[in-house]
């Protein structure tokens, strides 16, 4: 087949890395997937090769010094989505910084006649959600959050300086994917919130207690934009390929106008349990309330939306998860659980609880435009509630939690 193409995949045992991969696979033009990751998960078909380097500890000299030994030397795009999370905001830039250059400079240098593109995955947090309410629909105009502003640096504004900075007058460009809150599964990769809302049914169902939302009401009753991983790497494929996309960024949400109002009543039914009446009802020594020391990024455009004094931003959880992870009737279910089932016992441990608390809780919604991609020629979108039932029936196939 003419017009073939080889493509890389950093990060590859990740969620968003393993979406690629298999968007890859049923790619016609794409004719070999190499991919990177410390280590090998899973077993690939023969069309995908695997190399196990760290690229936090390996130079550029020595990542090439490999492609070049293993013939990885045709690549013409490249997807970043390795991804290591820092305590320290400080520490989460010059890591995921060192990575990202590292892995480039490196390709560069054994693929210098091949390379057109590097497509990164980053995320909404660009827009500073992190730091409280944002300025809605998020649109890829808006400016960044400055550190002057929030006391706190952003490693996706590392990142795009590094890809403007090494692709400066060089034969290949860049593209910037930037998700919201992720829902999907790869095989060991359990850092999303679906993951840990399964966990949160299954503890539910088996002590026969009610699927409280553990969030506020205004978050439930609201809109907050979720990224099916499917969705993503759909995106990517397509913005590598499209020359309009150069240089780029572009938000990549599901599309759907997505309330959890809708979606929670929805996966209680899947797990056979049922929303209580008055569910907001419930506070208690598990809830908590919290208001971010951080101004929040909407102030950044008040004189131009003509409002003021807009107050730092409150976290409410009904439920805080890291507090309900803690009880022992909790541990003591998911014990029971896995050895009926013969689970990972510890795999309760590797839940996002302070994650999911933080989406969760927001009193403030999270929506980002797709107009940039739809007028770039990507029309592609995904429903909320089938992506989470998706990613359940792929958990139950893999014996994460009961089938």
């Amino acid at each position: 087949m003419t017009n073939t193409f080889e493509a890389i995949v950093t990060g590859a045992t990740g969620i968003n890395g393993a979406a690629i991969i298999n968007r890859l696979l049923n790619e016609p033009k794409c004719s070999k997937i190499h991919c990177v990751s410390r280590s090998l998960k899973e077993e690939y078909p023969s069309k995908v090769k695997h190399y196990s380097i760290d690229l936090i500890t390996s130079n550029p000299e020595q990542i090439a010094a490999t492609f070049q030994k293993e013939g990885v030397t045709n690549i013409t795009y490249a997807f970043h989505t390795a991804y290591k999370e820092e305590s320290e905001e400080g520490e989460a830039c010059k890591t995921n910084g060192a990575m990202l250059r590292n892995f480039v400079i490196g390709l560069e240098k054994s693929n210098n006649k091949t390379l057109k593109r590097v497509v990164l995955t980053t995320g909404l947090k660009y827009y500073g959600p992190q730091f409280g309410e944002v300025r809605l629909p998020m649109e890829e105009s808006d400016r960044r959050v400055p550190e002057s502003f929030s006391g706190l640096p952003n490693f996706y504004y590392i990142q795009e300086d590094i890809l403007k900075e090494l692709s400066a007058n060089k034969p290949w460009d860049y593209v910037i994917a930037m998700p919201s809150d992720i829902c999907g599964v790869s095989q060991g990769g359990y850092m999303n919130q679906a993951f840990t809302i399964a966990l949160y049914a299954v503890i539910c169902k088996e002590l026969d207690e009610p699927f409280y939302f553990p969030g506020n009401e205004k978050i439930y009753k609201g809109l907050n934009d979720i990224s099916y991983s499917g969705l993503i790497a759909d995106f990517e494929v397509w913005a590598a390929q499209k020359p309009e996309t150069s240089n780029e960024r572009f938000n990549i949400v599901n599309g759907d106008s997505h309330s959890w109002s809708r979606t929670w009543p929805k996966i209680a039914d899947y797990f056979g349990l049922k929303v209580p009446k008055n569910q907001f009802d419930n506070w208690s020594s598990l809830s908590n309330k919290i208001t971010l020391s951080t101004p929040p990024p909407i102030r950044l455009y008040q004189e131009e939306m003509g409002i003021k004094d807009i107050p730092n931003t409150e976290f409410i959880n009904h439920i805080s998860f890291p507090k309900w992870i803690q009880q022992d009737k909790v541990k003591k279910a998911w014990k029971q659980i896995a050895e009926r089932e013969h689970l990972d016992p510890n795999l309760i441990d590797t839940g996002t609880w302070a994650f999911c608390d933080f989406t969760l809780g927001r009193t403030y919604y999270v929506s980002a435009s797709m107009i940039k991609a739809r007028q770039f020629g990507y029309h592609g979108y995904y429903d909320t509630f089938q992506g989470f039932q998706e990613t359940f029936d792929t958990l139950k196939r893999g014996k994460v939690i009961p089938s």
